[in-house]
Protein backbone atom coordinates (compact mmCIF):
# COMPACT_ATOMS: atom_id res chain seq x y z
CA UNK A 1 0.00 0.00 0.00
CA UNK A 2 1.04 3.43 -1.07
CA UNK A 3 1.91 5.84 2.09
CA UNK A 4 -0.88 8.87 1.40
CA UNK A 5 1.68 12.08 1.21
CA UNK A 6 1.00 14.67 4.16
CA UNK A 7 1.86 18.54 4.41
CA UNK A 8 4.33 19.86 2.34
CA UNK A 9 4.46 16.70 0.60
CA UNK A 10 1.12 16.76 -1.05
CA UNK A 11 1.83 20.25 -2.85
CA UNK A 12 5.09 18.26 -3.79
CA UNK A 13 3.11 15.92 -5.84
CA UNK A 14 0.31 18.84 -6.59
CA UNK A 15 3.51 20.69 -8.14
CA UNK A 16 4.55 17.37 -10.06
CA UNK A 17 1.48 17.19 -11.69
CA UNK A 18 0.35 21.01 -12.81
CA UNK A 19 1.93 24.09 -13.30
CA UNK A 20 1.02 27.27 -11.33
CA UNK A 21 2.68 30.47 -10.20
CA UNK A 22 4.34 30.80 -6.94
CA UNK A 23 1.66 32.83 -5.76
CA UNK A 24 -1.16 30.56 -6.49
CA UNK A 25 1.13 27.96 -4.64
CA UNK A 26 1.03 29.86 -1.30
CA UNK A 27 -2.61 30.30 -1.43
CA UNK A 28 -3.22 27.22 -2.09
CA UNK A 29 -0.49 26.57 0.67
CA UNK A 30 -3.01 29.31 2.86
CA UNK A 31 -6.29 27.47 1.97
CA UNK A 32 -5.36 24.00 3.10
CA UNK A 33 -3.95 25.85 6.42
CA UNK A 34 -7.13 27.31 6.79
CA UNK A 35 -8.84 23.82 7.20
CA UNK A 36 -6.29 23.42 10.02
CA UNK A 37 -7.94 26.53 11.72
CA UNK A 38 -11.47 25.47 11.16
CA UNK A 39 -10.57 21.94 12.55
CA UNK A 40 -9.18 23.94 15.68
CA UNK A 41 -12.28 26.00 15.93
CA UNK A 42 -14.81 22.90 15.85
CA UNK A 43 -13.16 21.89 18.79
CA UNK A 44 -13.21 24.98 20.71
CA UNK A 45 -16.57 25.43 20.17
CA UNK A 46 -17.07 21.61 21.02
CA UNK A 47 -18.91 21.30 17.79
CA UNK A 48 -18.94 18.37 15.39
CA UNK A 49 -17.27 18.83 11.75
CA UNK A 50 -21.13 18.97 9.94
CA UNK A 51 -22.22 21.13 13.01
CA UNK A 52 -19.01 23.42 12.64
CA UNK A 53 -19.65 23.63 9.10
CA UNK A 54 -23.55 24.37 9.66
CA UNK A 55 -22.07 27.53 11.29
CA UNK A 56 -19.61 28.32 8.74
CA UNK A 57 -22.47 28.50 6.04
CA UNK A 58 -24.90 30.29 8.45
CA UNK A 59 -21.83 33.03 9.79
CA UNK A 60 -20.79 33.80 6.12
CA UNK A 61 -22.66 36.85 5.92
CA UNK A 62 -24.95 37.24 3.03
CA UNK A 63 -28.27 36.60 2.95
CA UNK A 64 -29.63 34.67 5.93
CA UNK A 65 -30.14 30.71 5.43
CA UNK A 66 -33.01 28.82 6.55
CA UNK A 67 -32.73 25.29 7.31
CA UNK A 68 -33.26 24.12 3.99
CA UNK A 69 -30.51 26.15 2.29
CA UNK A 70 -28.05 24.62 5.20
CA UNK A 71 -28.93 21.20 4.57
CA UNK A 72 -28.59 21.79 0.37
CA UNK A 73 -25.30 23.08 1.25
CA UNK A 74 -24.15 20.51 3.27
CA UNK A 75 -25.49 17.82 1.30
CA UNK A 76 -27.77 16.52 3.63
CA UNK A 77 -31.58 15.61 3.41
CA UNK A 78 -33.91 18.46 4.85
CA UNK A 79 -35.02 16.12 7.69
CA UNK A 80 -30.73 15.70 9.14
CA UNK A 81 -30.86 19.20 8.30
CA UNK A 82 -33.65 20.29 10.55
CA UNK A 83 -32.06 17.79 13.12
CA UNK A 84 -28.50 19.21 13.22
CA UNK A 85 -30.24 22.80 13.31
CA UNK A 86 -32.88 21.72 16.55
CA UNK A 87 -28.97 20.42 18.07
CA UNK A 88 -27.13 24.03 17.17
CA UNK A 89 -30.16 26.13 18.64
CA UNK A 90 -30.48 23.44 21.83
CA UNK A 91 -26.76 24.18 22.19
CA UNK A 92 -27.23 28.09 21.98
CA UNK A 93 -25.32 28.43 18.93
CA UNK A 94 -28.25 29.58 16.75
CA UNK A 95 -31.89 30.84 16.97
CA UNK A 96 -34.44 30.60 14.47
CA UNK A 97 -36.31 33.81 13.81
CA UNK A 98 -39.05 34.63 10.90
CA UNK A 99 -38.62 35.92 7.64
CA UNK A 100 -39.28 39.91 8.01
CA UNK A 101 -41.47 39.13 4.44
CA UNK A 102 -41.90 35.44 4.14
CA UNK A 103 -43.42 34.52 7.40
CA UNK A 104 -43.43 30.85 6.09
CA UNK A 105 -39.84 31.25 6.12
CA UNK A 106 -37.25 30.61 8.61
CA UNK A 107 -33.80 32.17 8.89
CA UNK A 108 -30.95 31.26 10.98
CA UNK A 109 -28.81 33.85 12.81
CA UNK A 110 -25.93 33.11 15.16
CA UNK A 111 -26.16 33.62 19.00
CA UNK A 112 -24.27 36.93 20.46
CA UNK A 113 -22.38 34.45 22.50
CA UNK A 114 -21.16 32.29 20.04
CA UNK A 115 -20.15 34.81 17.02
CA UNK A 116 -18.02 36.40 20.48
CA UNK A 117 -16.81 33.09 21.31
CA UNK A 118 -15.48 32.76 17.58
CA UNK A 119 -14.36 36.01 17.72
CA UNK A 120 -12.45 35.78 20.79
CA UNK A 121 -10.74 32.26 19.74
CA UNK A 122 -9.35 33.82 16.17
CA UNK A 123 -7.91 36.84 18.10
CA UNK A 124 -4.85 35.39 18.46
CA UNK A 125 -4.43 34.03 14.95
CA UNK A 126 -5.42 37.79 13.92
CA UNK A 127 -3.04 39.00 15.63
CA UNK A 128 -0.41 36.84 14.91
CA UNK A 129 -1.40 37.68 10.86
CA UNK A 130 -0.79 41.52 11.82
CA UNK A 131 2.25 40.82 12.87
CA UNK A 132 3.56 39.43 10.01
CA UNK A 133 1.64 42.43 8.19
CA UNK A 134 4.07 44.85 9.90
CA UNK A 135 6.71 43.52 8.02
CA UNK A 136 5.57 44.48 4.73
CA UNK A 137 5.47 48.56 3.96
CA UNK A 138 2.37 50.27 3.43
CA UNK A 139 2.45 50.42 -0.44
CA UNK A 140 3.13 46.21 -0.44
CA UNK A 141 0.36 45.58 2.16
CA UNK A 142 -1.99 47.63 -0.19
CA UNK A 143 -0.98 45.37 -3.00
CA UNK A 144 -0.94 42.31 -1.14
CA UNK A 145 -4.57 43.03 0.15
CA UNK A 146 -5.34 43.51 -3.38
CA UNK A 147 -4.27 39.89 -4.68
CA UNK A 148 -6.07 38.55 -1.68
CA UNK A 149 -9.61 39.87 -2.53
CA UNK A 150 -8.73 39.07 -5.57
CA UNK A 151 -7.99 35.61 -4.69
CA UNK A 152 -11.12 35.66 -2.47
CA UNK A 153 -13.13 36.74 -5.29
CA UNK A 154 -11.74 33.44 -7.56
CA UNK A 155 -12.06 31.38 -5.27
CA UNK A 156 -15.74 32.27 -4.03
CA UNK A 157 -16.54 31.98 -7.88
CA UNK A 158 -15.21 28.21 -7.92
CA UNK A 159 -17.13 27.47 -4.98
CA UNK A 160 -20.12 28.48 -6.71
CA UNK A 161 -19.54 26.07 -9.86
CA UNK A 162 -21.96 22.86 -9.48
CA UNK A 163 -19.18 20.91 -11.73
CA UNK A 164 -18.81 22.76 -14.72
CA UNK A 165 -15.59 22.80 -15.33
Amino acid sequence: MTERPQGDDVEQVERGRMAAEELSWALRAVVRASGDVDRELAARLGLRPLDYAAMNHVMSGGEPLGPVEVSARLGISTGSGTELVDRLEHAGHLRRERHPTDRRRVRLQPTEETVGRVLAALGPLLADLDAAAEGFTADEQQVIGRYLRAAEASLRRYGRRSGDD
